[in-house]
């Protein structure tokens, strides 16, 4: 593994490296640019599935030195599958450049994720793809994309803050 340092910034790098590991991915590199930490992950998830099939996924993962300061979507960090396995399309939760589409906008937000968090999500993502390419059903509930998945998810978050409100009420009461 090849080392670099930027002005002595370790940017968090053992919570990012355990991260990694307790997802099953293996770090091959990290190099420091101006404003991030790069890695290199990999995983095989032919392993788990049991099928031979090149399931060994090569992630780009960007991670802004300030997203441990700021939970903000400017500073989540990217997520890019460069192994070319999974096809680039919405249905896959892959953008035409690469980029994995792990959740909606405010729900690391609301819901105050750490790293491991978005690691978790990411191989949530890539764990569905492999589940409905070779068993034929997904592993996810999915949102659709656009405006009409972030109406899905506002529609979940009102729901589950009604539900919440509506229980505390009925225990202070009864």
């Amino acid at each position: 593994m090849i080392k670099s340092k930027h002005h002595g910034v370790i940017n968090n790098n053992e919570k990012i490296n355990n991260a990694f590991k307790v997802n099953g991915f293996k770090v091959i590199n990290y190099i420091y640019a101006n404003d991030c930490t790069i890695y290199y992950v990999s995983k095989d998830y032919s392993e788990k599935f049991n099928i031979d099939f090149n399931g060994k996924i090569t992630l780009e993962v960007k991670v802004n030195f300030n997203f441990f300061k700021l939970l903000t979507p400017c500073f989540y960090p990217s997520f890019k599958e460069i192994s070319n396995i999974i096809p680039k399309n919405a249905d896959n939760h892959i953008y035409p450049n690469g980029n994995i589409c792990y959740a909606p906008p405010l729900r690391p937000i609301n819901e105050k994720w750490d790293f491991i968090n978005f690691v978790n999500a990411v191989d949530s993502v890539i764990n569905n793809y492999f589940s409905k390419e070779y068993i034929g059903i997904g592993i996810l509930i999915e949102l659709d994309h656009g405006l009409k998945g972030l109406e899905q998810y506002n529609n979940l978050i009102f729901k589950k803050i009604y539900y919440n409100n509506i229980s505390e009420w009925y225990l202070s009461y009864h």
